[in-house]
């Protein structure tokens, strides 16, 4: 179900930007506001140390990640960008990185919270608990893990 919201999402994306002439396809971050938390990982290419050692992190906690609703994604300057396994075109990428302002050439984490708030930005290598720490001290994580049955 989610992944055909976020398909839909990005289509969306691009058929808006092909009607209106634009040059770059944006993405909005802002259907994600109250379904999920996103973390955005920019890095110069697959082979950027930090991305790769955050990336494999991820993808060995996956339950932990989808359990705080987390969506994630990879954006890269060379290669192939993705939102989860939803591929990101080069011009969606772009457009991410200049969103949030994220020079070329930096290794940089973002985190946006369901409020759609900037939470954390980090240039340099960050451990997925120290991740997974912020978004369980915020108070709406609170209430999400008081609710779930034990």
């Amino acid at each position: 179900m989610i992944k055909c919201f976020i398909t839909l999402t990005l289509l969306i994306g691009l058929f808006a930007g092909a009607a209106l002439g634009e040059n770059t396809v944006s993405v909005d971050l802002n259907a994600y506001q109250w379904k999920n938390r996103l973390l955005l990982l920019f890095a110069s290419s697959e082979e950027d140390q930090a991305y790769l050692t955050l990336k494999k992190e991820i993808d060995r906690q996956a339950m932990e990640v989808k359990d705080r609703d987390l969506l994630v994604f990879y954006v890269l300057e060379r290669g192939e960008s993705r939102l989860d396994q939803e591929r990101l075109s080069p011009d969606q990428a772009l457009f991410l990185r200049k969103r949030l302002s994220v020079p070329p050439g930096r290794f940089t984490i973002v985190l946006i919270g369901k409020d759609g708030g900037e939470k954390i930005r980090q240039e340099s290598s960050v451990d997925l608990k120290e991740i997974f720490a912020i978004i369980d001290a915020m108070p709406m994580r609170q209430q999400e893990m008081k609710k779930k049955p034990k």
